[in-house]
């Protein structure tokens, strides 16, 4: 009987890291993740994979705030199959003031590194959790819709 095609060991991002600096936008538009409580998560996919790693696609997480009062504490995790691996590096902040239409909008941005050498089909959940008004709210949900990279 035929063999199937051996899956590419997925190997570690402990090591890839990239500065947002560095990051050059790329042809696939940006993806909105989440539009929830005055909160807007946003998927920017760079031009270029991680220098040395063909597999590992980045992309830019951009969270920005239409509340009216200070959101603190902001953390966004993400989460993938087994067959592939996300790291998140730090975020540029962990609070975003309260908006303000007069003045540009603030953003939180952190580089997200996603390594898919089989390029299955990539499936992403997320959670955002945040203090508003001295509650601590959470928002999870999957991308169904991520572009073929």
């Amino acid at each position: 009987q035929p063999s199937s095609p051996a899956a590419q060991e997925v190997l570690s991002l402990q090591d890839v890291f990239v500065p947002i600096e560095t990051v050059q936008p790329g042809s696939v538009g940006p993806l909105t993740v989440s539009q929830k409580d005055n909160m807007q998560i946003v998927l920017h996919f760079a031009r270029d994979h991680a220098p040395g790693r063909p597999d590992v696609h980045v992309m830019v997480v951009s969270i920005t705030s239409s509340a009216t009062e200070p959101i603190q504490s902001i953390v966004f995790q993400a989460a993938v199959p087994k067959v592939m691996r996300v790291k998140l590096q730090p975020p540029s902040a962990t609070d975003l003031p309260a908006y303000n239409p007069i003045l540009p909008q603030a953003a939180i941005t952190q580089v997200m590194l996603l390594a898919n050498p089989n390029k299955v089909p990539v499936r992403l959940k997320y959670k955002l959790s945040y203090m508003c008004n001295d509650q601590q709210r959470t928002a999870v949900g999957e991308v169904s819709n991520f572009p073929n990279l």
